[in-house]
């Protein structure tokens, strides 16, 4: 007879199950909403909100060459950035096809913490064991041992800033630093997944010390769930990892290009991914915000005439925008900002728009936002 695996729990579970929605998400029992997707996202956007992301892998990585495995593993220039910084990169297979995308806090030379899509993070670990074959470092997952909260929004820095001693005010986006939250033992790391200025707290104290941060960044922030995350970072134009990008997918093609570092070599797939950067893309992922409908993942995209161009990887309606957006991936050549392309909802041609990311006005919203303006 077979088996059902039995789903994991974060140290919060507890929370979500008595006021959210519960659903099976990477063989985690999480949250999708508390109250509604629309507020929560508007939450976020207005004021603050928090997150369980206790479900992304963290995995410390330390060790005579841990420096050296790190430069091995990664497109972008790791060893050259000042300890405390923290990196958003992608890891790569032999044909430059995306692994996962991760986030690498270079702690000091020989120390790394990896936070990594809850998903792929068993695949990952395969994947560096066998790049770091001879060298002398060790990889500890330290995921279960940890809870990690995001808090988003223009006022998450005043919802944060009461429980730590750490002047967040002083740290700037893309860095990280070791402090207390509540108290507890904490890194904490100006980075996030909504495009939103705030905050993303790893707490070592993960049996008694999660709940307690949790309810004492509530008097300041809104709960929100999986839902929103979601709507969130597609509003901001962020990929998913497994919808937008996989390991038939190369950096050129998600248009994340800009995470590879000039002149550098011998990391894991930069010879295929020098050809590809000769050849240029022959699709890449585009942003579409539609005249009227939802589109949804494997929807066509058409042009004018009625010619397949692409496909829709990610699609949902926008709180901020009220109409329904998208990314997916055109064919190069590929229209440019403004030209009117056809999503196929349902078997209907319907009108959209190939549109800049972020989709909504990042002097309003986003971490870009004037001062006060909300």
């Amino acid at each position: 007879m077979a088996t059902t695996k039995a789903s994991n729990h974060t140290p919060l579970y507890e929370f979500h199950r008595t006021h959210g929605k519960i659903v099976d998400f990477a063989g985690y029992d999480m949250p999708i909403w508390y109250t509604s997707t629309m507020e929560e996202h508007m939450a976020v956007r207005n004021r603050a909100g928090i997150f369980d992301v206790s479900h992304m892998g963290r995995l410390d990585v330390t060790g005579p060459d841990a420096a050296r495995f790190i430069e091995s593993l990664f497109p972008t220039g790791i060893g050259k950035q000042p300890s405390g910084k923290s990196v958003y990169t992608l890891l790569l297979n032999e044909n430059a096809g995306i692994v996962d995308d991760l986030i690498v806090l270079k702690v000091d030379e020989g120390k790394y913490l990896l936070v990594v899509n809850a998903a792929s993070k068993e695949k990952d670990l395969r994947h560096m064991e066998r790049v770091g074959a001879g060298l002398n470092f060790k990889i500890d997952d330290i995921t279960d041992a940890t809870t990690m909260i995001a808090v988003q929004g223009p006022s998450a820095l005043e919802a944060l800033q009461p429980l730590t001693p750490l002047p967040l005010a002083d740290m700037k986006r893309f860095t990280h630093a070791f402090s207390t939250v509540k108290g507890i033992r904490a890194v904490i790391t100006r980075t996030g997944y909504t495009g939103e200025d705030g905050f993303e707290i790893i707490v070592h104290d993960a049996a008694s010390g999660a709940m307690a941060v949790w309810e004492a960044l509530m008097k300041g922030a809104t709960p929100c769930a999986l839902g929103s995350r979601d709507s969130l970072r597609l509003e901001a134009g962020l990929p998913l990892y497994g919808s937008d990008m996989d390991e038939t997918t190369n950096p050129l093609e998600a248009d994340l290009g800009w995470v590879i570092s000039k002149d550098k070599k011998s990391y894991v797939g930069w010879q295929r991914l020098a050809s590809l950067m000769q050849q240029g893309p022959a699709r890449i992922r585009r942003g579409i915000v539609m005249d009227e409908r939802i589109p949804r993942r494997d929807f066509k995209v058409t042009d004018k005439a009625g010619e397949e161009i692409g496909v829709v990887t990610s699609g949902t309606f926008s709180p901020v925008l009220k109409r329904g957006i998208a990314m997916g991936y055109i064919k190069t050549p590929s229209p440019q900002l403004g030209e009117t392309v056809e999503v196929v909802v349902r078997d209907a041609p319907s009108k959209g728009k190939i549109a800049k990311l972020p989709f909504y006005d990042d002097s309003l919203f986003g971490w870009k936002r004037k001062p006060h303006q909300q």
